[in-house]
């Protein structure tokens, strides 16, 4: 019975046991923070007011500097958006869509339900009992463990949702909504590669387009509007971050 209840239960653990459990890749994304870093968790603040978070659910963006088309959402409200991905990005709308998703995921609990069903009885448990969540927490002693979530068809359709109605809320309009997508397959189709990480959890990019132009004209919300620009200065960090990689792979290959 409990483990048929898991997405109801996951919703009675404290968001602060998530962040206890977070803290070891807290510490290790935190360590080098750039323009970018900065960049990113303010604009996920000016969003944030209109997606009605729990009042105890904070969110850390992070950038983390490999050349990988990914994004994710992990415990803790940490969001990780690679340079792989922000290279790709067109605009800063298409940009809000994606940490719109992201944030979704974690206001949903998507993460802390993605643990299984072994680590969300164990922490419902611990906090029922008001018994500490170390010996649940202990369980996840690799933090790779913390970047491998893997959430349901579900799950991402409702994180799109999340993010285009952010969209809607921040810009009164939703355009660039489907972008993302549409770039990412684009990419996957032109250099006939793996399906980028980002999309490889993410089936039926098709079916996830239609539903979210589909929503927005159900609910009536203006498909064009204004486009903002990602500033210069961060254009530049991620030119620069490239180069620098690249440079590095080519020093370790000769």
């Amino acid at each position: 019975m409990l483990a048929v209840s898991l997405d109801w239960l996951a919703e009675y653990i404290p968001f602060e046991i998530e962040t206890s459990i977070s803290q070891s890749i807290a510490k290790e994304l935190n360590d080098e923070r750039n323009e970018v870093d900065e960049y990113l968790q303010l604009l996920a603040g000016k969003i944030i007011p209109y997606m009605d978070l729990p009042e105890d659910m904070t969110i850390s963006v992070h950038y983390v500097d490999k050349d990988v088309v990914n994004a994710m959402a992990t415990l803790g409200g940490h969001v990780m958006i690679y340079r792989g991905l922000l290279e790709k990005l067109a605009n800063e709308n298409t940009l809000v869509m994606l940490l719109g998703h992201e944030i979704g995921h974690v206001k949903l609990r998507h993460p802390v339900k993605a643990m299984g069903k072994g680590v969300v009885i164990g922490l419902v448990l611990s906090t029922v009992l008001g018994q500490s969540s170390d010996s649940v927490a202990n369980v996840i002693t690799d933090t790779s463990m913390l970047t491998m979530l893997s959430f349901n068809r579900e799950q991402e359709e409702d994180a799109d949702d999340e993010g285009i109605k952010v969209m809607n809320a921040y810009y009164n309009h939703v355009q660039s909504s489907t972008e993302l997508f549409e770039v990412l397959n684009s990419e996957h189709q032109a250099k006939d590669l793996n399906v980028p990480q980002f999309l490889s959890t993410h089936p039926d990019t098709e079916r996830r387009i239609q539903h979210l132009n589909q929503l927005a004209q159900t609910n009536n919300w203006v498909q064009q509007g204004a486009i903002r620009p990602i500033p210069d200065t961060i254009r530049k960090k991620l030119a620069e971050d490239k180069q620098t990689a690249e440079a590095a792979l080519k020093k370790e290959t000769e």
